[in-house]
């Protein structure tokens, strides 16, 4: 496999092991992926230009609205340096728009690696998207990491409160959208479950590893700090490889069975084995619509907690902003 030096996107259904898979793989010398989760590319992309091979746009707005995005917004208010408007000249040296965000990528990589090192992004939504992203990154390859429908959505009512039922519902529509598009990727798109990653992180490491093209390093088995701060993982310095099978313990047998039967079809080719459901039954579009109001509703509480009330609400809307350009 020739060198491959990015860009790279780790991608999933939130609360599936996006985030410990990216500290994982950024342990390695040459690999080095942005943080925060960036959500800005397509928002960015679509608002300012359209044209994959062609960058030409007025700098200065394009870095207004990336001063108002989430992304930034979050960087400043953790103290964490930004790209400021004399960093962003380096962005309008791109002669495409691959080439821009890659300026902007690398700027906000977790680490000092070559120049050639893997550069790339971990946004769970990119899931949706990889279409868009192979088109503005013909390079570009994608790790897509799967969880247990069941675990996701209990994981995800125990961070951030969300209704169980959406929850499998989005698992559905990501996974849906991963197997159109893996079609097309090819050989770029390599899909890892997330068990099996907990089960025996060397091997799955080392399959990683080979995707890219670059060796494996044991330090890759390994957190150099925690990978969660929310939810059952919060501070953990290992790999937890009992984080499986939690439904069984949180879930009533009618309530797992709904679940089961919202991700039926969607689980057709993994190794998840549902205990109860026999048929596909989806959420109507009015429970659907419903529960995604109090879903954003509690969504913007918990980042009002966690960031205070400014900066909670400025993030909230500019998720909503990048959200409504392509909402599913």
């Amino acid at each position: 496999m020739q060198h491959f030096s990015g860009p790279l996107f780790l991608v999933g259904s939130p609360r599936s092991g996006t985030k410990l898979l990216r500290d994982l793989l950024n342990r390695n010398s040459v690999i080095n992926l942005c943080d925060p989760e960036s959500h800005f590319i397509p928002f960015l992309f679509q608002r300012h230009g359209g044209d994959p091979e062609r960058f030409e746009v007025d700098l200065d707005r394009l870095y207004e609205d990336f001063q108002r995005t989430p992304f930034q917004i979050y960087r400043r208010s953790k103290g964490q340096v930004v790209m400021e408007r004399a960093d962003f000249e380096t962005v309008g040296q791109a002669q495409n728009w691959g080439e821009a965000f890659e300026v902007i990528l690398r700027f906000y990589g977790e680490g000092a690696v070559p120049g050639q090192g893997v550069w790339g992004d971990k946004t769970p939504s990119y899931v949706l998207e990889m279409n868009l992203l192979k088109t503005i990154f013909p390079t570009a390859r994608f790790v897509h990491i799967i969880r247990d429908p069941r675990d996701v959505a209990v994981s995800a009512q125990k961070a951030w409160r969300h209704n169980v039922l959406r929850v499998a519902s989005k698992w559905a529509r990501d996974m849906a959208a991963a197997r159109q598009s893996a079609s097309r990727l090819g050989g770029d798109y390599l899909q890892v479950y997330y068990e099996q990653l907990l089960e025996n992180p060397e091997m799955e490491l080392r399959r990683i590893s080979d995707f890219l093209g670059h060796a494996f390093e044991m330090e890759m088995t390994t957190l150099s700090a925690p990978s969660e701060n929310i939810g059952t993982a919060k501070g953990k310095l290992y790999i937890d490889a009992a984080n499986v099978e939690k439904f069984r313990r949180v879930l009533l047998p009618k309530r797992q069975k709904r679940i089961e039967e919202i991700v039926h079809d969607a689980v057709e080719g993994t190794p998840y084995i549902l205990d109860y459901a026999h048929h596909n039954r989806v959420l109507s579009p009015s429970v659907r619509t419903w529960l995604a109001l109090v879903d954003g509703a509690r969504s913007v509480a918990h980042k009002i907690r966690r960031k205070g009330l400014v900066n909670g609400i400025r993030i909230s809307i500019g998720n909503r902003l990048q959200k409504r350009r392509n909402a599913p």
